[in-house]
């Protein structure tokens, strides 16, 4: 292998270990964070699907200086946000400044999902680029698996410790949040900035690797690329299919952004203990990559707008048990976690499909211009869902059962139109570079 062949291997495995750890700050974000802020400022807790659509568009407009200053520089504003962010969550108690910090701490994790792509696309050959895509998103689940699992035992401990009470009756008591009194709220909520601020720690080690990327301007800078992104081709939308999967993208994106963020808030509210809810959120992330592993065979054996259309849809029924939690009585955690389990599984199935399926709508030349409007459109969906959570879908308790009803009616559109639109013509992959225009 020549040095330069070194190098690049080099660089692609500093990204997989710094995702790693991004991985683990994200765990703590999707979990300890909102559940955090639900406490400390409400408000924030109820637009958190608009930061995360800020922080996707605001992720993607710094990639437009990638062919200028290269992804080094731009992947440490990462762990430099969220150092920041958590930093201000921790000794801040202006709600002002807490919205900023849980956007900064968004645009720290998601600066990531955006880079992956072309970052390891220029560090990688055909033969090892496999090998390296798949190891840096299953080693970031379970980065994610680790940061959402020790969230609640580590809360709970802490909260015992302020209480001054033993870990069993601190976890006890952590399944009447809304039963606390002013005391128990203010140290539950102290608990967990003590739980986030020991991420400060791990974004420093997720910046240690980005600073070691050893980077010149040839990975980064080239004519082509250059004059691609500077071009934006309209005669994409010539392809009705274009426009369709846009359709289909908003509704599931909008879906997706009343329940998602909000898990670990709701089974809370179900009267699942703290410590459980972390363990439950994490059940997900086991079912992403089992269900992820399947997905090839389904696949091959159903098609792949099939496999995505009828999978989301086998998803449904498991929303609606969570959305009825509360008839399940004492067994409610297990009910709900099998459900939880199930409709992340069957979701996740259809990701690598979701992504693979809107590249054959239009030519090699075009696809980087289209999976920037899909970037763009559910970017405006998490937004829109994150208004309507906070100015009117989460003003009563009973709010947060209804948004699985809303999003199980949303799938239900979605997937019926996307079976019927585009099975016929895209079930089984047929197309590479050579794409028919529709009008």
């Amino acid at each position: 292998m020549s040095n330069d062949g070194k190098r690049l291997k080099y660089n692609s495995w500093m990204f997989v270990v710094t995702y790693i750890f991004m991985g683990i700050v994200s765990g703590a974000l999707f979990d300890a964070l909102v559940t955090f802020l639900q406490l400390a400022s409400p408000e924030t807790a109820k637009s958190f699907a608009s930061f995360m659509g800020a922080a996707t568009f605001l992720a993607a407009g710094m990639m437009f200086f990638a062919p200028k200053i290269g992804y080094k520089k731009i992947m440490a504003v990462g762990p430099i946000a969220s150092i920041i962010a958590l930093l201000l969550i921790n000794y801040s108690t202006s709600a002002v400044l807490l919205s900023v910090a849980t956007l900064a701490l968004n645009i720290g994790v998601t600066l990531f999902d955006v880079v992956l792509p072309p970052y390891l696309a220029a560090y990688t050959t055909p033969e090892n680029r496999a090998k390296f895509f798949s190891t840096a998103i299953w080693t970031n689940v379970v980065g994610m698996v680790v940061g959402t699992y020790v969230g609640g035992p580590v809360i709970v401990m802490r909260f015992a410790s302020r209480m001054g009470i033993s870990y069993s009756s601190a976890k006890a008591l952590t399944e009447k949040v809304d039963s606390f009194t002013a005391v128990q709220t203010a140290a539950y909520t102290s608990a967990h900035k003590d739980f986030l601020l020991m991420f400060v720690v791990i974004s420093i080690l997720a910046l240690i690797p980005i600073l070691m990327i050893k980077e010149v301007k040839a990975d980064y800078r080239t004519v082509s690329t250059t004059k691609e992104k500077q071009k934006f081709d309209w005669s994409i939308f010539s392809n009705k299919y274009v426009v369709l999967f846009l359709v289909y993208t908003a509704f599931i994106r909008f879906g997706a952004s009343l329940i998602c963020p909000y898990f670990s808030v709701f089974l809370g509210k179900l009267g699942i203990d703290r410590a459980t809810v972390s363990t439950l959120v994490t059940s997900q992330y086991a079912a992403m990559v089992i269900f992820m592993i399947i997905s090839p065979y389904i696949v091959k054996k159903m098609g792949q707008v099939k496999t995505l259309g009828w999978l989301s849809l086998a998803s449904i029924p498991f929303m609606l048990i969570i959305a009825n939690g509360n008839l399940f009585g004492s067994a409610v955690a297990v009910a709900v976690g099998i459900a939880l389990f199930l409709r992340s599984g069957f979701m996740n199935a259809t990701n690598p499909v979701a992504n693979s399926l809107p590249m054959e709508f239009v030519s090699k030349d075009l696809r980087p211009a289209y999976n920037s409007v899909i970037f763009v459109v559910q970017g405006v969906m998490q937004i829109l869902a994150g208004m309507f959570t906070k100015g009117f879908l989460f003003k009563t308790n009973a709010g947060y059962s209804i948004a699985y009803y809303i999003t199980a009616v949303l799938y239900t559109i979605a997937c019926v139109f996307l079976l019927v639109v585009f099975t016929k013509k895209y079930n089984r992959s047929e197309h590479s570079d050579e794409v028919e225009k529709v009008a």
